[in-house]
């Protein structure tokens, strides 16, 4: 009786074990499938500019301590403006909410963009803290946004060649007019500040008619936007080119 209940045992066993040996083999076979649809190009050009803000940051801890310390502070705030605008406006057209819900939520997002901007505007009241370190804090991000719309320009072969010649261009530009800005912050800061913010813009039009041409989509329909952070949340799949 006990053989018996050895025996049976060892084969419940070693079904388990066929069993999940062909499971490891499905996984195996759909994780390379997976892998095998992810378009090498954008991983490639997504490694690169993770390096490049690597850079950034152990150039800022190095040798400009100050900004790197403020940094910690002023990115999170002045991302909490822009954020409440489009969570205030996601909340309102939202018709699963109750009217209270949204009133509540709306009010929140509001305050806190508030509070953002308050912060903000007391951290550079104090007098050491010049015009010129809004010019630094600007040309960061916008100096790493058209470094990547040249690399996905000029690396990825999955978008509109129109559009990529575009993105290259526009990204050289606003590399150039970022490191201008840093080297003369102190001189024409209004110029400076405004140049940023408009190739800010123009990245951020591009970017999105960039992402819709890979679809065969355009920027024309206003519903496409909403597409644009789709594709932005979304793994990068490759798209095959007879399928747009």
């Amino acid at each position: 009786m006990k053989r018996f209940l050895n025996l049976k045992n060892i084969l419940t066993i070693k079904v388990i074990l066929i069993q999940a040996n062909i499971i490891y083999k499905n996984l195996s076979d759909f994780n390379m499938n997976i892998r095998s649809l992810m378009n090498k190009q954008k991983l490639m050009v997504d490694n690169i500019i993770c390096v490049a803000i690597i850079i950034v940051i152990f150039t800022l801890l190095m040798f400009f301590r100050l900004i790197a310390i403020m940094s910690i502070l002023v990115y999170p705030m002045a991302v909490l403006i822009p954020l409440g605008i489009y969570r205030s406006y996601k909340t309102i057209f939202n018709r699963e909410l109750k009217i209270s819900s949204k009133i509540i939520i709306v009010i929140l997002q509001i305050g806190y963009a508030i509070f953002s901007m308050f912060f903000l505007n007391i951290l550079f009241s104090y007098p050491h803290i010049t015009l010129s370190y809004i010019i630094y804090f600007l040309s960061i991000p916008v100096l790493l946004i058209g470094f990547a719309g040249f690399l996905k320009g000029l690396i990825i072969e999955a978008y509109s060649p129109s559009l990529r010649g575009l993105n290259m261009l526009i990204g050289i530009i606003t590399v150039i007019e970022t490191i201008i800005a840093i080297i003369f912050a102190d001189v024409n800061f209004i110029f400076h500040f405004s140049a940023l913010l408009v190739l800010l813009s123009i990245n951020g039009i591009l970017r999105a008619a960039l992402y819709l041409s890979e679809y065969a989509l355009s920027l024309k329909k206003k519903r496409n936007f909403k597409i644009v952070f789709i594709i932005m949340n979304n793994p990068i799949i490759q798209t095959p080119v007879e399928e747009r």
